[in-house]
């Protein structure tokens, strides 16, 4: 947040993250790889060194998927502005994409919810096209992508049409 530039008549409206409900697959997978080697500590360390350096490994490797997931769930993020729609994606440590759409420049706006559990933990995905119609901008597993889709109807409302 602290590295977006805004004008000075521009501020924040919302901003959103993906829902983290949607990470706990490899929040599971990196604790089962930080927990299990404790659970076979005798026979990794019977094993010599070959079992210590799998035991080092393997958690090793856990706090590394951890911090990882911790990384892009917190750089990954929708910022809504009163001028602009700026969606910045982290796929990994070192990799960040950020796209930005003036509001002038939205056609439409959509949502969609899908599946069981996107039913009822109410997450889903906000689509933003542009004015060409093939610009799309999308932002995945957000909580209650239907606040997103009001706010952004209600600045396609107030802005002024060209005669």
């Amino acid at each position: 947040m602290k590295n977006l530039n805004l004008d000075q008549d521009e501020h924040v409206l919302l901003v959103t993250r993906r829902y983290f409900f949607t990470l706990l697959h490899w929040v599971f997978v990196a604790f089962f790889l930080i927990v299990m080697p404790f659970f076979l500590l005798f026979p990794l360390f019977a094993w010599g060194k070959w079992g210590i350096v799998f035991f080092a490994y393997s958690i090793a490797v856990g706090f590394l998927l951890f911090l990882k997931i911790f990384v892009v769930w917190n750089f990954n993020m929708l910022v809504i502005t009163s001028k602009r729609v700026i969606k910045i994606r982290q796929s990994g440590f070192f990799d960040r994409k950020v796209f930005e759409m003036l509001i002038s420049r939205i056609n439409d706006v959509s949502h969609h919810i899908r599946g069981f559990w996107g039913t009822i933990l109410r997450y889903g995905t906000l689509h933003i096209v542009a004015g060409n119609g093939e610009t799309i901008l999308d932002f995945p597993n957000m909580k209650n992508p239907g606040k997103a889709l009001r706010i952004l109807n209600n600045l396609l409302q107030n802005i002024p049409k060209d005669e």
